[in-house]
């Protein structure tokens, strides 16, 4: 009887099929929910050949036959292998669909299962497909002898600069106070000038205007100007004097202080976050880019080719921004940002972290870009759910950074300036 047939799609009956087995279960259980159970009759057509239908469909219960035009009919089972890939998945469709038994199927939109085969490119489309590995030997070379001086230590990793490390050590001295930790800022008059301009800017604005760096030390507390200097300074590494990679440095910089923006105001609507540790957070995800450019200039294939350039950089900077923010013993936690900055599936424990900011705030930042036609929607990314606790929708995610575009601006100038 009707009444008697389930009505949703569970998550275990998506667990296994492709390309959803190897998304997180979180995101199973949020896909699960999208979907919808359609129940036929035996002899039922599901789609015919030219369709481009807005829906593709996962077996549950039940037998389909395929009739492929030139090639003969094929029957697909539930349970079996060939029953967990989708079916309709090309368009236009090359085959015919039909009902032999009564059958049941999840159904999800085609869009939805573009943008899941954006999370994990290499998940074969259908039970029948192949992925397809095309090695260059060129790249493949260059590769392996980047990496092994990299091991070997030949190229220099980026130290970081001595003032942030003085501060470091005086911040970290209990004994220490406001007038110690300005004394070593203001060695450096700009730097002085920007914590001042700082703690008035509308950001941090007080009761009253802060005339000293002292005052303004105290005002924002030890950490946050700790935090806050280390942000300022980085800037000063994202420098190469070689022209010809000058450009992808220049990128790389504005790419990072976005990402540290949009992170800082992302961070002021999440609960247990602290924006200034956030800006940082997205000032250091990519740090490990850094030394591959400087690198790079011992290698015209490099240097001179900006296709293979990018394809080593996606290829070491996981692990290079790892061993910088090692070296410089940086924050607890802030290594995994470096790791699972681009880790599009990443999802350790129920409450946000800063790398889960980190992925959400670098979406952000390639919306309207062409980077945004290869990447996972945000629903489809668990980090997007942890932050707020589930409660931030895309499209309040986007209400909230429409209404704080002077917030995201005044922190990009903020970085820029100096």
């Amino acid at each position: 009887m009707l009444f008697n047939k389930p009505t949703k799609v569970e998550p275990q009956d998506l667990k296994e099929t492709f390309p959803l087995r190897s998304l997180p279960k979180r995101i199973i259980r949020y896909v699960s929910r999208l979907a919808t159970l359609e129940h036929c009759k035996k002899g039922q057509q599901l789609f015919d050949v030219g369709d481009n239908s807005k829906y593709v469909y996962y077996l549950l219960k039940g037998e389909v036959v395929l009739n492929r035009p030139n090639k003969g009919p094929r029957t697909i089972t539930a349970g079996t292998a060939e029953a967990r890939f989708p079916l309709g998945r090309e368009h236009p469709s090359t085959q015919q669909a039909i009902t032999t038994t009564k059958a049941t199927f999840a159904k999800i939109s085609y869009e939805l299962l573009q943008n899941i085969e954006r999370i994990n490119p290499n998940t074969p489309a259908s039970f029948d497909s192949k992925v397809e590995v095309v090695e260059d030997e060129l790249e493949d070379q260059l590769y392996v002898d980047f990496y092994t001086r990299l091991q070997d230590g030949e190229f220099e990793l980026p130290s970081m600069p001595d003032i942030a490390v003085q501060i470091g050590k005086v911040v970290d001295n209990p004994n220490t106070d406001s007038s110690d930790i300005a004394k070593v800022i203001q060695l450096d008059p700009t730097l002085t000038a920007r914590i001042i301009s700082v703690v008035n800017s509308p950001l941090y604005a007080s009761t009253r205007r802060i005339e000293n760096c002292p005052d303004a030390i105290t005002r924002l507390g030890r950490q946050v100007t700790r935090n806050l200097v280390v942000s300022f300074i980085l800037k000063s590494l994202f420098r190469t004097r070689y022209p010809e990679l000058r450009t992808r440095m220049n990128e790389l910089w504005m790419h990072s202080r976005q990402v540290a923006a949009l992170c800082h105001v992302l961070a002021r609507k999440t609960k247990g976050l602290d924006p200034d540790k956030a800006m940082l957070a997205g000032l250091i995800h990519d740090i490990g880019v850094v030394p591959i450019i400087s690198a790079a200039k011992a290698y015209p294939q490099l240097a001179e080719n900006p296709q293979v350039l990018e394809k080593t950089i996606n290829r070491l900077r996981a692990e290079v921004g790892n061993m910088v923010l090692r070296r410089w013993d940086f924050l607890e936690g802030f290594t995994d940002i470096a790791l699972h900055a681009e880790d599009w599936t990443w999802d350790e424990g129920n409450t946000p972290d800063y790398t889960d900011l980190v992925i959400v705030s670098q979406l952000h930042s390639y919306i309207g870009t062409p980077r945004m036609n290869e990447l996972p929607r945000l629903d489809l990314v668990p980090a997007f759910h942890k932050l707020t606790l589930g409660k931030l929708t895309p499209r309040h995610s986007l209400k909230v950074l429409d209404e704080a575009k002077a917030d995201i601006q005044s922190v990009q100038d903020l970085l820029d300036s100096g």
